[in-house]
Parts: structure tokens; sequence; C-alpha cells
């Protein structure tokens, strides 16, 4: 059997799939808020009859949204405590980020890695805004619907249409996330450790070394 190394704890495990998660059935029930289901037939099909239904697309979304929120909460208090900022980005992390996704399509060779891919580092940061804005439009729309709390309608629809844009931008950032780890192969074991939370010690040998020396020297 290949030696292991721990890429992740069980908690990081499940902190990650709680957002993952959570942000996928609010990417789903976002949509039907629009709503688009109804009109593109999606609440013909088998099962889905429920997506045409405002109230339950709603509700389901509130709760993926405090799921979600939860996790993020947890995410920035847990790492920042254990002072684990590996995600967070370096000096040359745009140009390293250039030479790994060529390498990936068999254009020059991978520079050496820490523990993160750069472009890893780049997207947590990108992706980290946009949920930041999401979050922070998310709870106003929440909120507006108190009675002791009034919005101008001018404030209220731009409110709305940020919510709304930076929910496709999530999208976007999403289907990239996904296409990456599944569409090259090199990235497959990092899929599962986010599963397992092991890798094999030669696969971190090889495109890890700066984690990997880090590792042996404590």
């Amino acid at each position: 059997m290949r030696n292991k190394i721990k890429r992740h704890s069980i908690i990081e495990i499940i902190e990650h799939w709680s957002i993952a998660l959570s942000g996928i059935i609010l990417l789903f029930t976002g949509l039907g808020c629009l709503p688009l289901y109804k009109r593109y037939y999606i609440t013909d099909l088998p099962g889905f009859a429920w997506t045409g239904d405002f109230y339950n697309v709603t509700l389901i979304h509130y709760i993926a949204s405090i799921v979600f929120v939860a996790g993020v909460i947890f995410h920035v208090f847990y790492h920042g405590l254990r002072k684990d900022f590996a995600l967070l980005p370096k000096k040359g992390d745009l140009s390293q980020s250039i030479k790994v996704l060529l390498a990936m399509i068999g254009i020059g060779k991978e520079p050496p890695s820490d523990k993160y891919l750069p472009e890893q580092r780049i997207a947590y940061v990108g992706i980290g805004l946009i949920v930041l804005i999401l979050t922070v439009t998310g709870i106003i729309k929440v909120l507006k619907n108190l009675e002791w709390i009034v919005l101008s309608p001018g404030l209220e629809s731009i409110n709305t249409l940020v919510h709304t844009l930076t929910g496709f931008l999530f999208i976007i950032a999403f289907f990239v996330h996904v296409a990456t780890v599944i569409l090259f192969k090199s990235n497959w074991p990092l899929l599962k450790s986010m599963l397992t939370g092991w890798v094999d010690e030669e696969y971190v040998k090889q495109r890890h070394s700066i984690w990997y020396k880090k590792i042996k020297m404590h």
C-alpha cells in the first residue's frame, strides 16, 4: 500500500462539503426564485413540480443560506484561530498560475507548489469576495421583509440586481472550479483528498514539493 499524507481533517471535509452542497442548492433555488423553471418547463420534469411553487423554493433557499453562511463563518473563525492562512494569495501567484494551467494542457513544466496550487489561492479570494457580496445582499433581501425596516424602491432594486448578478458570477465560478477538477487528471487526487482526507505521498512529493519539504522538516 502506498504511503499516504493527510491533507484535510474530518472537520475541513465536513466544512467544505456543507458549503459546497448548500451552495449548489442555493444556485438551484436562486434560479427558481427568478422564476425560470415554469418558463422553461423544468416543472414538467418528473419530481420537479415543486420548483414551480415560489413559497417552497424560497423556503429551501433560506434554509440552504443558513447552512451556507454558518459554514462560511465557521471556516473564517476556525482557520483564523488556528492561524491557517495557506489559502491566502502569495506574491507571484498570478504568473505561477499561468504556468500551472499551461502545464495542464502540455505546455511547459509545472512549477513546484505548496499545499495549495497558486490558482487555488487566487480563486479562493475571488470566490470569497463573491460569497461576501452574496451574503450581504442576501441578508438585506431578508431584512427588508421586516416591518420596521424600510428600503427605498431604488435601493431595493439595486440590492436585488447586485445579488442576482453576483449569483451568476457564483455559478460561473462554481462550474470553472468543478471543470478544472474533473477535466484535468492531475487534479483528481485533490478531489479524492476532499473525500478521504488523504493523498499519496508520491503525488505530494512530485507536485507539492514545497509542502512536502515542510512536512519532512517537522
